[in-house]
């Protein structure tokens, strides 16, 4: 009991900084901060019994507050050649440095910067689209984060040259923050990408506003330290005639939780929700997504993949809500998963929730193992073993990597695909770069 107690106190303490910070800052965040703090503590970090986390594990989360920071992370993880435009670096959730220039018709800027210089402007936005009264680890973030990007498209822009935020961990615990706000009729492509080395855990919650007409093209490479916790809420709302794809890149950390989610408000919305999940070893990788069918006439797809290796474990939920006035919704959702070992396992639960008539809804599962057949003929015709294992792997994989539209961007996951599954030895020095 003295353990527990203890244990509180601590905790408590660790959050005697935001009351420091919060002094600084504009009245209307401190008026969010306070209520997502007092959430977090009633609602507590998910266990598995919580439904919405029956195979996925957070018991550890608390105790990695108390680590020294972890070594700093190699940038090279991140780095996608030939990939142009501006970039942003953050350590720990916070500032650190900038790349290249900012495309014209988009404004690229640290939160902490925002609430320095111009802090009104954020205020209908920063919160707006992701809430926390029912999602600890988001109520958690909109306590504590620091720093974080907004990016802002004015009506009409077209932002050819993506934006790429850099997420690298250098202390136990990190925030990190992202907030996309498109205009009217504007284009623009993000892509976050989450590093680190040893142990620790990053917290991450991204917004999305896509107003109407709007384009946002955005990507999340999971990159994690195998030894990390990452968690992660994405929340997009869009308004009418929009289109917004977000595309799902994990292959590290050692616990990961993905929420994604997107609401159609507005009729002839599109969207689209695709990933792929390259786990091995005792790696865990949950995905929980949510599409609500608000407003008519919305098409929503889902294309989520995985491949399992090891002792690895996988979870996929994925959920689509038609409200009764959404008529003539065309959904489809899909999740299919590959299982290298006898010890991999997948629980995957696609779920349709459907309240309007004249709709058309499809979703399905599938989880299933390398074909032994094909494997035997490619060793007749003279490909050895884990070389023929990694072709099939990649042509299960093609069809997701496929929908990510950015070249540099493919290549580099494509290559990381076989890579991560070479070959089965555990003394293996490398791998030779190799693309079909």
């Amino acid at each position: 009991m003295v353990a527990v107690v203890e244990d509180l106190n601590a905790r408590l303490r660790g959050f005697e900084s935001l009351r420091e910070r919060a002094a600084g800052e504009p009245e209307w965040l401190q008026r969010r901060r306070r209520p997502a703090l007092e959430r977090f503590f009633a609602l507590g970090i998910p266990t598995v019994k919580n439904e919405e986390y029956k195979y996925t594990n957070l018991s550890a989360l608390p105790q990695v507050e108390f680590f020294d920071a972890p070594p700093a992370a190699d940038t090279s993880a991140a780095a996608y050649r030939g990939l142009g435009g501006f970039t942003l670096r953050f350590d720990s959730g916070r500032l650190a440095a900038a790349d290249g220039e900012v495309p014209q018709g988009v404004s690229v800027r640290s939160i902490a910067e925002r609430l320095r210089n111009d802090p009104d402007g954020l205020e209908s936005l920063l919160g707006a689209c992701a809430a926390f009264e029912d999602h600890a680890l988001a109520a958690r973030n909109t306590a504590c984060f620091e720093d974080g990007a907004v990016i802002e498209v004015a009506p009409g822009a077209v932002v050819e040259e993506p934006i790429h935020l850099v997420f690298a961990a250098a202390s136990a615990v990190s925030n990190a923050r992202v907030l996309i706000a498109a205009g009217r009729n504007s284009q623009v492509r993000v892509i976050e990408s989450y590093i680190g080395a040893g142990k620790y855990w990053t917290n991450a919650v991204t917004e999305v506003y896509a107003g109407e007409n709007a384009v946002v093209e955005h990507y999340r490479a999971q990159l994690e330290s195998v030894e990390a916790f990452h968690t992660g809420c994405f929340q997009a709302v869009q308004e009418r005639a929009s289109k917004v794809s977000t595309f799902s890149l994990s292959f590290g950390a050692a616990v990961a939780r993905n929420d994604i989610n997107t609401r159609l408000n507005g009729e002839g919305c599109e969207c689209a929700l695709d990933g792929l999940y390259a786990v091995k070893g005792g790696q865990h990788v949950d995905h929980h997504t949510a599409i609500d069918h608000v407003m008519p006439h919305c098409n929503s797809h889902q294309l989520y993949k995985g491949v399992l290796d090891g002792s690895a474990t996988g979870v996929f939920n994925g959920k689509i809500f038609v409200r009764r006035n959404a008529q003539k919704t065309d959904a489809i959702q899909n999740n299919k998963n590959l299982l290298l070992s006898d010890k991999a396992d997948i629980n995957t639960k696609p779920q349709l929730e459907i309240d309007a008539n004249d709709v058309r809804c499809t979703h399905g599962a599938t989880i299933g193992q390398l074909d032994a057949a094909a494997l035997f003929y490619m060793q007749s015709r003279g490909i050895d073993v884990e070389r023929a294992r990694n072709l099939l792997t990649y042509a299960f994989a093609a069809d997701a990597l496929e929908r990510i539209r950015l070249e540099p961007l493919r290549t580099h996951f494509e290559n990381l695909l076989l890579r991560t599954f070479a070959d089965k030895t555990e003394d293996r020095q490398g791998v030779t770069e190799w693309r079909p």
